[in-house]
């Protein structure tokens, strides 16, 4: 369901892009110098272009943030909260989106797309687990953070039918990742439906990589791996 690369649309007489990575920005720039959008200058915005916005500022108009754009690139995504407590240097979450806030409501979808839905307070949790139970199929598409996940939160996920994804991002976070593992099982959750997000390339060797993955294929969760791009690449 999700592109993977800029989505166009044209709206009220203009034509947008939302570009999620700063490595499309040349391709984008290139088509929009050749002529190959509307007369008018385009909208530009997504994670790209805010962390980035100078890229494109001299060919196409930086716009804000738009209702429903998420959905337009993924009718089944929604998001709960945004932001992040955490301050992690490999991840642009910060910048993009600010400090952590919960909303008041969303679209009811069931792609959870929240960069830490566990930091939200327990009746904002709940409120979103209820409001999940209807769905057939649940994903929790950024991740989960095993740091602070607890058997609150593994016993309310257990009433669901989904994919819970967490997070291994480096050796040191070995512990919490396998007492995550261990406390969703123990809620009730079949490991086939855990998966675990594996960064490499950032702060790590190419053996720590392997055992992490090789860790995780051991244990019956399937590891989902992410290679490190610097913030700001093209």
């Amino acid at each position: 369901m999700w592109p993977k690369k800029p989505y166009y649309w044209f709206q009220d007489g203009r034509e947008h892009i939302s570009i999620p990575f700063t490595w499309n920005l040349p391709a984008v720039r290139k088509n929009i110098l050749l002529g190959n959008l509307f007369d008018s200058k385009p909208i530009v915005g997504g994670p790209a272009v805010k962390l980035m916005p100078e890229y494109l500022a001299d060919v196409a108009e930086i716009g804000g943030d738009m209702p429903g754009v998420l959905q337009r690139i993924n009718p089944l995504a929604t998001k709960t909260t945004t932001g992040c407590i955490n301050e992690c240097d490999f991840c642009a979450v910060p910048i993009i989106e600010g400090c952590f806030k919960e909303l008041d409501d969303w679209p009811d979808l069931p792609i959870i797309c929240d960069n830490n839905l566990l930091a939200a307070s327990r009746a904002h949790f709940n409120k979103v687990i209820d409001r999940l139970k209807h769905h057939r199929n649940v994903d929790f598409n950024q991740g989960l953070d095993s740091r602070i996940l607890n058997n609150f939160h593994a016993s309310r996920l257990a009433e669901l039918n989904g994919i819970f994804r967490l997070a291994w991002d480096d050796i040191r976070s070995e512990n919490s990742v396998i007492d995550a593992i261990s406390l969703l099982m123990r809620a009730g959750i079949p490991k086939s439906r855990i998966r675990c997000y594996v960064l490499i390339g950032f702060n790590d060797t190419p053996q720590g990589a392997m055992y992490r993955i090789c860790t995780l294929n051991r244990l019956g969760v399937c590891p989902n791996v992410q290679r490190y791009v610097p913030i700001g690449t093209t």
